[in-house]
């Protein structure tokens, strides 16, 4: 049985693995809706990562939150809210040569945060853990910058 721990080297948090998941256009770049939360996600070179982990996830609370207390309060929600049902993310990355980049994004209002979460984030993650991912491209994560 797989403990639900979430290692700082999980946390997605380098600015070229993060910018491309929001670059309107990218093929390589997934989405998965459901109710308050969207995931992005994109398979990278385990290389790009800096750590040999299947899965390195960021969250974005938003703009509702008006108050730094209040995004904090958000992101602690949904990080709790995914290593609860990270198993078969972590499964499905276990043994392969590449990586996965998600992004969690919330779209709720701040007063129902903890149900919604706790409600469409297990789903949106079942439905990414479901999906056929293609395998990332041998291409380098950051392309070089003229």
């Amino acid at each position: 049985m797989r403990r639900h721990t979430f290692p700082r080297t999980r946390r997605l948090k380098r600015r070229r693995l993060i910018r491309p998941l929001f670059e309107r256009g990218r093929a390589d770049v997934g989405r998965v809706r459901e109710g308050v939360v969207a995931l992005l996600y994109r398979a990278v070179p385990r290389e790009a990562l800096g750590h040999d982990v299947g899965l390195q996830v960021g969250f974005a609370p938003g703009r509702r939150a008006r108050t730094n207390a209040g995004r904090t309060r958000l992101r602690r929600l949904m990080r709790e809210a995914f290593r609860q049902h990270q198993g078969p993310l972590l499964d499905r990355f276990d043994g392969r040569p590449d990586a996965l980049t998600v992004m969690v994004l919330f779209r709720g209002r701040e007063a129902t945060a903890s149900a919604d979460l706790r409600r469409d984030l297990p789903r949106a993650l079942a439905r990414l853990a479901r999906r056929e991912l293609p395998p990332a491209a041998d291409a380098p994560a950051d392309p070089p910058r003229p």
